[in-house]
Order: structure tokens, then C-alpha cells, then sequence
């Protein structure tokens, strides 16, 4: 699988997502062609608020995010605060695309995704070209 993060391309991924050392998301497209997510989602403080396991909650503190999608796409969105944390759109059966995400690792640090950029404990990484050989990707 190919994944875009921002501006960069990630070539012969399994869909995982190390973040910080954790996985945190995990990307994948069902035999039906719907988009499912898996993502471990963690405030500031590190705590553990909301875990998504295939586009349906595990668990969602408050009900604090809702989500949308259609087979192609996906948009989590945080209630509290308005903002998007991961949007998602499946370019073809072996791309996906992150275009947006603004969340936080088990360790508390802000992850930024833009169309451009993605950024990390003050590191962007924008317009890379990387062969993931067929393991996770490692962000952080």
C-alpha cells in the first residue's frame, strides 16, 4: 500500500502508523472497498480518550468525536474543539491519502498533518519520497 502523508509518499507500507514509537493508526480498505480506520486517540496529558477499531468506537470519552465517512473517505472530528484530527481519502485500492490531522501521541506531543507537511517535535517533513519495504510507517 501507498500512503500520502501531507506531501510526502510512503511506497510498500502495511498501513501502519508507528507513532512516537506506538501504534497509534492503522489504515486499511475492507473487501468492500469501505475505508476503515483504527486509531488510538490521546490528549496532551497522555491520557487515553478514544479508541476507533474499524470506523466504530471502542470507546469515546463524552462522545467528544464524531465521525463521517463513505466508502472512499473518512473525516474524525474532535466535538470540544471543532477541529479535524485525521482526514483520510482512498485515492485507489493501494493509496490512501492523510491530507489534515491534528492530534497527540501516548506521549502527549502535538502530530500536525497538512497538505504540505507533516510535523513532529518541531520536525517537518515535506515532499519525501521513502520505501517503507513493507513494514509500518515510523513517525516521531
Amino acid at each position: 500500500m501507498e500512503l500520502i502523508i501531507g506531501s510526502n509518499i510512503i511506497r510498500n507500507t502495511s498501513g501502519v502508523l508507528n507513532v512516537a514509537g506506538k501504534e497509534q493508526i492503522f489504515l486499511e480498505i475492507g473487501t468492500d472497498g469501505q475505508f476503515l480506520l483504527t486509531m488510538d486517540i490521546y490528549d496532551d496529558r497522555s491520557h487515553h480518550i478514544t479508541k476507533l477499531r474499524r470506523n466504530a468506537w471502542a470507546f469515546n470519552e463524552n462522545n467528544r468525536f464524531s465521525i463521517t465517512t463513505d466508502p472512499s473517505s473518512l473525516k474524525l472530528i474532535d466535538n470540544k474543539t471543532g477541529e479535524v484530527v485525521v482526514e483520510v481519502n482512498v485515492i485507489d485500492k493501494d493509496r490512501i491519502q492523510i491530507s489534515n490531522g491534528y492530534f497527540y501521541t501516548h506521549k502527549g506531543d502535538l502530530l500536525e498533518i497538512t497538505p504540505e507537511f507533516w510535523r513532529i517535535h518541531g520536525v517537518t517533513m515535506s515532499g519525501n519520497v521513502i520505501d517503507s519495504c513493507g513494514g509500518a510507517v515510523a513517525i516521531g
